[in-house]
């Protein structure tokens, strides 16, 4: 596959992540302990030739009521292949160092104002497809109070991502799996867990969506459609990821609540509005993911089929049904012996 000349733009779409870590007491003057970072662009992604230069700018505003001395340091971080959180590390990325230096390591910002943070990278001739990292921003000592026992360490994380204009690059993407978390239904929702894993050794966004069908012809037209990676995620080269779908367009359905203590707690939820979306019977779900594979878009497809049948429902009607016609055959049953017996009395009074 030829390689364009630079590479498109994909870049870890991860909103800015913002964390905070509770601290010992510490004696000393007294201090609010607030602290309230607004940074852009976030996430900051660029793209640079092995052996080339370039500088990033990252605008840092203080949004608290107290001056605030910060240092910033990249970070490892780990994305949960099962439920997509962020880990981040304790040390930088291995070589970093080398080739990545800021303005100001160490800044003070007053309140209400911006500050400026330029990052100078070099990338060595020698560097891979892409690079992830975080820039952490944090205080450079901890806050203290004579009057409290904890107070609030905070710290934003900027997910950065720098792809790497070179040969080589290729984008993969595999539909491992389709399931849903139960084979038969007895009422919606359904949930349908789509694990994706790239291939490749560049970011892919994948999008798509996920068709439902009754039965298990996947080409008639579906009763359902809904989207798939709609938050817009990225994968990283050789990792997996697990994305959720849910239907919930039924009647009744089932809703989750929490009880007064905290416990998760299912009732089943009555909208006559939606009387009309009764679902029983064979269903099949199908996937439809598409990649780019820097050329053009590339489906992968998967279905599964699950049963919604709302046994409950069916045992009442069946036995109001059998309760209707055993009235109906007693009703029958009286009726014809009275009948009989006028008969016979009727035909006793006209033979004598």
């Amino acid at each position: 596959m030829k390689v364009p000349r630079l590479l498109k733009f994909i870049f870890l779409a991860v909103s800015a992540l913002t964390y905070a870590t509770l601290i010992p007491l510490q004696a000393g003057a007294v201090s609010s302990g607030n602290f309230s970072l607004q940074v852009s662009p976030s996430p900051l992604v660029t793209t640079i030739k092995p052996g080339e230069s370039k500088d990033l700018v990252l605008k840092i505003r203080n949004a608290s009521t107290d001056s605030e001395e910060l240092k910033i340091e990249p970070r490892t971080f780990r994305l949960d292949s099962v439920t997509g959180r962020v880990h981040l590390g304790e040390t930088a990325p291995i070589g970093m160092e080398n080739w990545m230096t800021f303005s100001e390591p160490i800044f003070t910002i007053k309140p209400g104002a911006w500050y400026t943070q330029h990052i100078h990278i070099t990338l060595p001739p020698q560097a891979g497809f892409s690079y992830s990292f975080a820039l952490v921003i944090s205080r450079t000592s901890l806050p203290k109070s004579a009057g409290a026992t904890q107070l609030l360490n905070g710290s934003v994380a900027v997910f950065t991502l720098i792809n790497v204009d070179r040969p080589g690059a290729t984008r993969g993407l595999a539909l491992t799996s389709l399931t849903t978390s139960h084979r038969v239904y007895e009422y919606l929702p359904a949930t349908f867990n789509i694990k994706l894993k790239n291939t490749g050794n560049t970011i892919v966004q994948p999008f798509g969506s996920l068709f439902i069908s009754r039965g298990g012809d996947t080409s008639n037209n579906p009763v359902a459609s809904l989207p798939v990676n709609g938050n817009q995620s990225y994968l990283l080269p050789d990792t997996e990821r697990t994305l959720t779908a849910t239907w919930s367009d039924g009647f009744p359905i089932y809703k989750t609540d929490t009880t007064n203590t905290g416990k998760q707690r299912a009732s089943i939820f009555w909208n006559w509005d939606n009387i009309s979306h009764v679902k029983f019977g064979r269903y099949t779900a199908k996937v439809v993911a598409v990649y780019n594979d820097g050329s053009r878009d590339i489906p992968v497809e998967k279905d599964v089929t699950f049963w919604v049948i709302p046994w409950k429902a069916m045992l009442l009607v069946g036995a109001i049904c059998i309760g209707i016609i055993v009235a109906i055959g007693l009703f029958v049953k009286r009726h014809t012996a009275k009948a009989v017996q006028r008969a016979i009395a009727k035909n006793n009074k006209s033979s004598r």
